[in-house]
């Protein structure tokens, strides 16, 4: 029994070894398994434990005597010593006394070592069931005294932005991303696509899949090898760029995180090969091909191909002006047309993440409707744009807001790129039904007259 006890817990434990490094394993995932874990298994565990505590044994008023001595005693010292730490480690004694009451709690290991002390006969039953109640007090006491210290506890700057992160990521996009494909080809729209989807993925040090499309449909043994040798320095490339994105996010951290790459070869771009890629569990999809557009207007088929393969978010990027020249180095100063609506939202997080990581310029741009309508859309038009800049400070990104009024909105984008010198774009756009890959007027206005580089996100 002993031997098939140790065989449990060590196949228990290789277990959990291996899905903990396993890189596709989110933390929807492990909240969920760890979720069950504790929901399930441990009330059985503390279940089996209280069946040998005995509270009759506490209606003797010297067992009760002793009991109450070593809560206190019990107490005393681990209060007495998280409160001395405390002053050591430089916090108030405020803070000190809100830390010392949420150390006071006992429970798990209290509980399992006497357990493991009772069924080896170091502990009387008597003892263990005033050790079972000692952890139980401190625990249930724990949560008023906490809440009560922590409500005489000034709250930091540090703290208040980090809580209002916080609420920001509940709401929010790119933190919420948590695996990420990639679909390029060897062109500079690809390589740019490369660069952007390495700063995405580098927010979350989410797992990426690169799929490369080498656009040939029947391709020689040398050819596909070379394509290998390609993804696999594409691949290089995502880790590197994605290694700076999580340094200029942590910029008190040295070392750079790292992110597991997955690189597969496509000949062609089609939707059956992104649908069965998709089935395991994509948040985002990145598409950057030479061939971009059909006409002035209109995506490329190719495009398309790769769009209707798969149902999640999407982002299309389009290389032009200086991206097209250095699409891996050149310098980045970006616009984000913004309108109130969760698309809009989604691609300015999309942009303050880019801008963060590549430290560049980043400005919002409102476009207010005409005629009487923009008076009516003044509060609105402010609360749009405190939204964003609340979003970006919470990042501590700078962003600086424009708004243009009686205007089209794709020619109050291309007017202040102008006027602010800005090389891309990046708009939140919603997928319209039909065939053919359509993001809006704005956006196939954009595709014909911008000429810099554009970077959609369709949700």
């Amino acid at each position: 029994t002993d031997a098939i006890g140790v065989h449990t817990v060590l196949g228990a434990f290789v277990a959990g070894v291996l899905v903990g490094e396993s890189p596709i394993l989110s933390k929807h995932i492990e909240e969920q398994l760890r979720g069950l874990v504790f929901a399930f298994f441990t009330p059985i565990y503390f279940g089996l434990a209280g069946q040998s505590a005995d509270l009759t044994v506490l209606g003797n008023p010297v067992v009760a005597i002793y009991t109450v001595g070593l809560v206190l005693i019990a107490s005393l010292g681990k209060f007495g010593g998280a409160f001395i730490g405390a002053e050591l480690g430089g916090l108030t004694r405020r803070e000190g006394f809100a830390l010392a009451c949420g150390m006071n709690a006992r429970g798990s290991t209290e509980v399992i070592i006497a357990s493991v002390g009772l069924s080896m006969g170091a502990l009387s039953p008597t003892l263990f069931t005033m050790i079972v109640a000692m952890a139980i007090l401190t625990t249930v006491a724990m949560p008023p005294t906490l809440r009560w210290a922590l409500a005489r506890v000034p709250m930091r700057k540090d703290e208040k932005a980090r809580l209002e992160r916080e609420e920001m990521e509940e709401k929010g996009f790119v933190p919420k991303l948590e695996r990420l494909l990639l679909a390029i080809d060897d062109s500079a729209n690809g390589r740019f696509a490369t660069r952007i989807g390495g700063i995405i993925a580098g927010v979350n040090a989410m797992p990426t899949t690169v799929m490369h499309i080498h656009g040939n449909k029947r391709p020689s043994k040398a050819a596909v090898e070379q394509a290998k040798a390609k993804v696999k320095e594409i691949g290089e490339t995502v880790q590197a760029v994605a290694g700076r994105s999580d340094q200029a996010k942590r910029d008190d951290e040295k070392s750079e995180s790292s992110i597991d790459i997955t690189t597969m070869v496509e000949d062609m771009p089609k939707a059956e090969a992104v649908a069965t890629e998709a089935e395991k569990g994509y948040d985002l999809m990145v598409v950057g091909l030479d061939k971009t557009l059909a006409n002035d207007t209109e995506f490329h088929g190719d495009i398309t191909n790769l769009a209707a393969g798969f149902p999640g978010p999407l982002a299309v990027v389009i290389a032009r002006d200086a991206q097209l020249e250095d699409p891996m180095h050149s310098r980045l100063s970006i616009l984000l047309p913004v309108n109130g609506t969760d698309p809009s939202r989604r691609g300015a997080e999309v942009g303050i993440a880019i801008a963060r990581a590549a430290r560049a310029p980043l400005t919002a741009l409102y476009v207010a409707p005409r005629g009487q309508k923009a008076r009516r859309s003044r509060q609105y038009e402010e609360a749009i744009l405190k939204d964003i800049v609340a979003l970006a400070e919470s990042y501590g990104v700078e962003i600086k807001t424009a708004v243009r009024a009686d205007i089209a909105a794709d020619k109050a984008i291309v007017r202040e790129v102008g006027r602010r010198r800005n090389n891309l774009i990046v708009l939140g756009v919603g997928r319209r039904p039909g065939d053919k890959l359509f993001f809006g007027d704005t956006a196939a206005a954009l595709l014909a007259t911008s000429t810099k580089s554009l970077v959609f996100v369709a949700t």
